[in-house]
């Protein structure tokens, strides 16, 4: 008696994942760039979004940012990744997050926005960063933060 289920229920059957990509530049003060979501429940966050079929998340990430800022940045290293369980917002999927080092930029460099998905951007310090943000992305970014400054790479679980 055969108890394998045919391929496609098998897959069916398989936990579904949301990837996002999303990039973490600054500029050559320090200063971390945050844009505001137009849409609700989001607020604060760094560009990126969604990954298309097939697409790699650094390519995401740098497809999102240049859709969002303009800005057209090489999503070089990883420098954190977060986690979020299954949750009934999110389709009953689980959402991974890959933050990439978007390099530096010169100050006072300007940022065109997709008005379609935000309201703002903002060159702000860490410190202000963290205010704005709120507790995981917050979380988030000092992982990056740390992973610039060479420490290992954190899988944060939200």
């Amino acid at each position: 008696m055969n108890t394998l289920l045919p391929k496609a229920e098998w897959l069916a059957g398989l936990p579904q994942v949301v990837a996002v990509g999303s990039v973490l530049v600054t500029d050559e003060n320090g200063l971390v760039l945050l844009v505001k979501a137009s849409y609700k429940p989001y607020g604060w966050q760094f560009p990126g979004g969604m990954l298309d079929l097939g697409e790699y998340p650094p390519v995401c990430a740098e497809r999102e940012l240049a859709e969002e800022t303009g800005l057209n940045c090489r999503a070089a290293g990883l420098l954190a990744v977060m986690w979020h369980i299954p949750q009934e917002s999110s389709g009953g999927r689980a959402v991974v997050q890959f933050l990439f080092d978007g390099g530096q930029v010169p100050a006072g460099t300007s940022v065109r926005l997709q008005e379609s998905e935000l309201s703002e951007a903002r060159w702000v310090r860490p410190a202000d960063a963290m205010t704005l943000l709120d507790e995981k992305r917050g979380a988030w970014l000092e992982a990056a933060l740390h992973a610039q400054q060479g420490e290992p790479v954190q899988v944060l679980a939200r």
